[in-house]
C-alpha cells in the first residue's frame, strides 16, 4: 500500500498549555492487519524515527519498510509518523522538545483516532535521542499501550524527587541532561563522549557509530545554521537545527513521570561498526533506571535492555530478529 499523504490540524495535547501551531503536513503509512493474520489485535504499532541515521551503513533496509512488511501479517496495524516534517519549513521553526512533544501527541491522537482506536492502544517504537526524549515527555499527558526506546542517548533530570544539598537548605539541580546533551552533541561533532576521556579509553580519529555525521559537524558555527531561510531544507538540517537551538538555549525539563506507568522496552545500537558501543549501552541502562519502580534492586525484570542483533554478529542490523524479539515482548507484556 501506497503512503498517505495527510493533512491535519495540530490540536493541543491534554493537560498542556501549547501556543497556536501551524497546520501539520504529515507522511503516514497506515498499513491495516493482513487478511492471513491469525487473529486481529486491537493495538497499533507507530514508529517515528530520527533522520540522523540516515548516513548509517547498519541497515540494508528501512526500517519503516520492514516494520510496515512484518507487523500487519500479525495482526495489527502500522503507521509510521514524521515529527518533524511541517507544512512550511521557511515560516515555521520548531525550537524545542516542548513543541515536539505537542506535535507527537497531536499525531498519534489522530492516528489512533483514524482506526478507531485511543492513544492507551498505542505501541510507539521512537528511534533515536531526541524521538526518545519527546516520547517520554508525551507519557507525563497522554496514556500508550507500551514504548519501546531506541537509542535514548539524551537522559532528562529527574523532576520526582527535589534533592538537596548536605551542607545546605538549597535545592540541587540534576545534571543529567546538560551531561548528557554536552555528551551528544560532542559526539555528533565527532569526538568522543566524556565517559572514554575520563576512563582513559582512546578512540581512533575514524571512530565510527550509527550517528555518525561523515564529514559534516552539528554545530551551528559549521555547516548547520541557527535559522533555517530555505524552503526546501532536509529532514537533516531540522533535526540538527532544533538540537542546536536546545543546546544554545540550555533548554531543561524535568520528566516527572512516575517509573512503571507503561510497559517499556530499550534498545541500543551495538555491531562492529559501533565504536562507542559502551556509550549507547550506558545511556540505555540509565534510562532503563529511571523507569523502574523504587526499591528494586535491578530493572531488568521491569524494563527490558538489549542491543539491537546484527547479522552474524556483523555491522548490519538484523531486522527478522529485532522485530520478533519486540513483537514477543508486546505478546509477553503489554497484549
Amino acid at each position: 500500500m501506497l503512503p498517505q499523504f495527510v493533512h491535519l490540524p495540530l490540536r493541543r495535547a491534554s493537560l498542556r498549555r501549547a501556543p497556536r501551531l501551524h497546520l501539520r503536513s504529515i507522511v503516514t503509512s497506515s498499513i491495516e492487519p493482513s487478511l492471513d493474520a491469525r487473529i486481529e489485535r486491537p493495538e497499533t504499532f507507530v514508529l517515528t524515527e530520527s533522520s540522523l541515521y540516515s548516513n548509517s551503513t547498519n541497515t540494508n533496509t528501512s526500517w519503516r519498510e520492514a516494520f510496515e512488511s512484518f507487523y500487519p501479517k500479525q495482526g495489527l496495524h502500522f503507521s509510521s509518523i514524521d515529527m518533524l516534517r511541517s507544512a512550511d519549513e521557511s515560516t515555521t521553526q520548531i525550537t524545542s522538545v516542548k513543541s515536539l512533544e505537542q506535535i507527537l501527541a497531536s499525531d498519534v491522537s489522530h492516528l489512533a483516532t483514524s482506526i478507531g482506536i485511543g492513544a492507551a492502544h498505542t505501541v510507539l517504537i521512537a528511534r533515536g535521542p531526541i524521538q526518545c526524549l519527546a516520547a517520554q515527555y508525551f507519557l507525563e499527558s497522554l496514556p500508550l499501550a507500551g514504548l519501546v526506546l531506541v537509542d535514548p542517548l539524551l537522559l532528562p533530570d529527574d523532576g520526582r524527587v527535589k534533592k538537596h544539598s548536605a551542607t545546605s537548605s538549597e535545592e540541587v539541580v540534576d545534571n543529567r541532561w546538560e551531561s548528557s546533551l554536552q555528551d551528544f552533541m560532542s559526539l555528533l561533532d565527532g569526538n568522543a563522549p566524556n565517559m572514554y576521556k575520563h576512563a582513559g579509553k582512546i578512540v581512533g580519529d575514524s571512530a565510527t557509530h550509527p550517528l555518525f555525521l561523515g564529514d559534516r559537524t552539528a554545530t551551528a558555527t559549521n555547516t548547520i545554521p541557527t535559522q533555517l531561510s530555505e524552503s526546501k531544507s532536509t529532514l537533516l538540517d531540522i533535526e540538527l537545527s532544533l538540537l542546536n537551538s536546545i543546546a544554545r538555549n540550555k533548554h531543561r525539563q524535568q520528566l516527572l513521570l512516575e517509573p512503571g506507568i507503561v510497559p517499556m522496552l530499550i534498545f541500543y545500537s551495538s555491531g562492529v561498526n559501533n565504536d562507542y558501543e559502551d556509550y549507547y549501552r550506558i545511556c540505555a541502562e540509565r534510562t532503563a533506571t529511571f523507569h523502574t519502580c523504587a526499591g528494586s534492586s535491578d530493572y531488568f525484570d521491569q524494563v527490558s535492555v538489549a542491543k539491537i542483533p546484527t547479522i552474524r554478529g556483523g555491522s548490519v542490523d538484523d531486522l527478522d530478529h529485532l522485530m520478533k524479539q519486540i513483537y514477543e515482548w508486546y505478546d509477553d507484556v503489554v497484549a
